[in-house]
């Protein structure tokens, strides 16, 4: 079903292969189209006269990649894989707007950010998104009578800065349990100055939540050292609901966020008795 990926890419010299595209790309200097994808169910055979071929070892079946491969562990240098980063950033533009604007805030006292490193290409999207949305309203503005409104618009742009810095060395989510808690206090640190204090709403995005540990032990704490009226977290790529069983340190389903979520709001609705008919 080709839940793990693999390319390669060969000329008269050599053969090789990869678990990512852009790295072939890179280190032969190819192009895009060079560099091809062994098929779900299939092996690619090599032998030392540098005869190789595709061979079928399983009978494919339906395509289902590992979103979370696609979202957290490919090179976002992937041509493939950007496009789908920036459009997860993108589709949650309309929905972070309403958030911001459903107590009366605007753009004008936003400031949109990300968690390094691994969203900045989805928070992008998001970007690009939020300035699509504020020219089509100028432009609404523009073909109606209410110049205050248009003046207001069109001094108005999407605020966005890197408000959380983090040391690239450092991957906290593939850290022990034992260590992850003391290493995520110090993987972060602020960029001082990039909202005003008690005045800005602050949007964060992440393109993954998995656990929520680094959430709740140290970007939130420190975010709200900048005093942001409101911090409005987004996650770009779909909830992580199931143990993984191809090696991401994904094991524990009670660990998960979204799991523990779930928990929350069936006990506050009274259906905390669905999880003993369920499991």
């Amino acid at each position: 079903s080709g839940i793990r990926p693999a390319f390669y890419y060969s000329d008269d010299e050599v053969i090789a292969v990869a678990s990512e595209r852009p790295l072939i790309q890179s280190i032969f200097g190819t192009e895009m189209g060079d560099v091809r994808e062994i098929p779900p169910g299939h092996a690619l055979i090599m032998k030392r006269n540098t005869e190789f071929w595709l061979q079928r070892i399983h009978e494919p079946r339906p395509i289902k990649q590992c979103s979370f491969e696609r979202v957290y562990f490919s090179r976002g240098n992937d041509a493939d894989v950007h496009q789908e980063r920036e459009a997860l950033g993108r589709n949650v533009a309309a929905q972070v707007l309403e958030l911001i604007e459903a107590p009366g805030d605007t753009l004008e006292n936003s400031v949109f950010t990300y968690i390094p490193n691994t969203s900045e290409v989805a928070y992008n999207g998001m970007v690009k998104g939020m300035q699509r949305m504020l020219v089509q309203r100028q432009m609404e503005a523009m073909n109606s009578d209410d110049k205050e409104s248009l003046v207001k618009l069109l001094g108005m742009e999407v605020r966005a800065s890197k408000v959380v810095t983090k040391d690239a060395k450092m991957r906290t989510f593939i850290q022990e349990d034992s260590s992850r808690e003391s290493i995520t206090k110090f993987a972060y640190d602020l960029h001082y100055g990039t909202l005003r204090p008690e005045q800005d709403v602050l949007i964060a995005l992440d393109d993954s939540v998995v656990r929520g540990n680094t959430l709740k032990n140290a970007i939130i704490p420190m975010m709200d050292r900048l005093k942001p009226t409101r911090i409005i977290f987004v996650s770009s790529c779909p909830q992580i609901r199931y143990p993984d069983c191809y090696g991401i340190d994904m094991a524990k389903l009670g660990d998960f966020v979204a799991f523990r979520a779930a928990v929350a709001l069936l006990k506050e609705r009274g259906m905390g008795g669905k999880l003993q008919e369920i499991y």
